[in-house]
């Protein structure tokens, strides 16, 4: 039996913030989980392309580890590292079956942080309201994040309500379509603040340098960076364990017990099916939402149990400019930000992100195409916006451990409609129309509503500070009946705003551990 001083399960962006918090407090610490791997043979290829410069990688190169995407008008079917689906593999012992929603396990090293869009905006003291935690205390750790997450970020109207927590941030280059639409709304950025619009750059966790891991502008953010300029928490745990970090690879937690010499993790060797037993001082759940709600239904026998996990929904819709801008593809992650406060849609904010030209863009907007427009002059005139609304106003989730072995489990996860959802997101499009048509920016009547899941933005199973007897978690995120282990993933969230999500599970993972009295134990 292995004794170790601190576990964390998991190797996800809550994991990495665990850890770089408990080794900066000084205290011991390894890491278990599955963390399924891309390829070798992908790994030696990404190798090679990450030395030279993007105009010299072959079209032959390029087809292997940048396949066209799944996409149509419905949207992205999923988003895959250099054409590996490693972050989506499920090991043997876990069965999921899903109803009116779209649910991922990640059980890939690094999580759901291989294939995240990159965007860090803090949450406001406003979308903060109902937590049991204010912005001043959760402050410290957005900026401890920011000590080995990059961040790409300008200066703007958007500081003040979220702020940067760096003093000189550097930002990749503006492409023309977003100068051409931040210059357009500057010129009437008093009328949209009087609908409860702010906007700006956004804010991606990016290494806008010219340094080694600087973008390099190769127009693949999408699929894989082999520069390494999107952050990523597999890269940074592979430093780690060069530097003697011991990482458990290959084993699937299944529960966690409290007994008195620490807390007991069982866990599956996913190669031979063989019970481990691991034995820590602490635990630290950060296997991501879905997981942690698993393993905490199994540690406290909730079978056939429905859990709810809050969720934020999102959606898109194309806008039009019939001034078309024409440009490079160069970089293609989200390039402004938009956030509306606005009572006469919803008392709660709404998020949006404006995407310009990509693989999975044009795959989408070619799909809503009639037939007879050229495609590359059509696709010059238009851009995606996404948007995310706040859980409550989205459809929920229910997880429910239906069947557990001692080596395996099975859960369902079903939708539970909202009807505000659709509407919210029909009223917000109408808003932009009405505010953008004069600058010659107009979304066409078509919009796709994604079901629940889909966004990957959920939480709140066992909210800190809930008032269910068995459902909630204390400020430092210790589930019912325990003492030593912590959830530290969105699992822990009171509910789940229309924003960006990991940049606050980091800060709030960071937050708990150091707010840990360790020397009592």
């Amino acid at each position: 039996m292995n004794r170790i001083k601190n576990l964390v399960i998991g190797s996800g962006p809550a994991s990495i913030a665990t850890v770089k918090a408990l080794q900066d407090i000084g205290q011991a610490v390894e890491v278990i989980d599955v963390a399924y791997d891309l390829e070798e043979d992908i790994k030696h290829q990404v190798n090679v392309l990450s030395e030279s410069k993007s105009d010299a990688w072959t079209q032959k190169e390029k087809d292997k580890l940048f396949p066209p995407p799944i996409a149509s008008h419905k949207g992205l079917e999923r988003r895959y590292l250099f054409g590996s689906d490693f972050p989506y593999r499920i090991p043997k012992q876990l069965t999921i079956t899903t109803e009116n929603c779209k649910a991922e396990f990640s059980h890939g090293f690094g999580g759901l942080g291989n294939v995240w869009g990159a965007a860090i905006l803090p949450y406001s003291e406003r979308q903060l309201r109902k937590w049991p935690i204010s912005l001043n205390e959760l402050a410290p750790s957005y900026q401890n994040v920011l000590r080995y997450m990059p961040i790409s970020a300008e200066i703007d109207n958007l500081h003040v309500k979220y702020p940067l927590f760096t003093n000189n941030p550097t930002a990749i280059k503006r492409n023309a379509l977003t100068g051409f639409l931040l210059q357009k709304m500057t010129a009437i950025e008093n009328t949209l603040r009087r609908k409860g619009i702010e906007f700006g750059r956004s804010r991606l966790a990016v290494d806008a340098s010219t340094g080694e891991h600087g973008c390099k502008y190769c127009g693949h953010c999408f699929d894989g960076c082999p520069y390494k300029s999107i952050f990523n928490p597999k890269y940074l745990f592979e430093e780690l364990q060069r530097s003697g970090l011991a990482i458990h690879q290959g084993f699937f937690v299944q529960e966690v017990h409290e007994t008195k010499e620490g807390v007991e993790v069982i866990a599956v060797d996913i190669n031979n099916g063989q019970i481990n037993r691991f034995t820590a001082r602490r635990v630290f759940l950060a296997a991501g939402q879905f997981a942690t709600t698993t393993i905490l239904a199994r540690s406290l026998n909730l079978l056939n149990t429905p859990l709810k996990i809050q969720n934020s929904q999102h959606f898109f819709f194309p806008i039009f400019l019939y001034k078309g801008c024409h440009y490079e593809v160069d970089f293609t992650l989200t390039e402004i930000f938009m956030e509306i406060e606005n009572p006469s849609i919803s008392p709660e904010q709404i998020h949006l992100q404006f995407y310009g030209r990509s693989q999975i863009i044009d795959e989408q907007l070619t799909s809503l195409l009639p037939s007879f427009l050229p495609k590359q002059i059509a696709l010059d005139h238009l851009c995606i916006i996404q948007g995310f609304i706040s859980s409550e106003d989205s459809d929920a989730l229910e997880l429910t451990l239906a069947s557990k072995h001692p080596d395996s489990s099975r859960v369902e996860i079903r939708g539970i409609k909202n009807t505000r959802t659709r509407k919210i997101a029909q009223e917000t499009q109408s808003l932009i129309r009405r505010s953008l048509i004069k600058l010659g920016v107009v979304p066409p009547h078509f919009l796709t509503v994604q079901p629940p899941g889909k966004s990957f933005h959920q939480g709140g199973s066992f909210p800190m500070g809930g008032s269910h007897n068995i459902f909630h978690s204390d400020l430092l995120g210790r589930p019912t009946h325990f003492k030593k282990v912590h959830i530290v993933d969105s699992a822990n969230f009171p509910n789940i705003p229309g924003s960006t999500i990991t940049y606050t599970i980091m800060a709030n993972a960071d937050r708990i551990v150091r707010s840990i009295k360790f020397h009592s134990q």
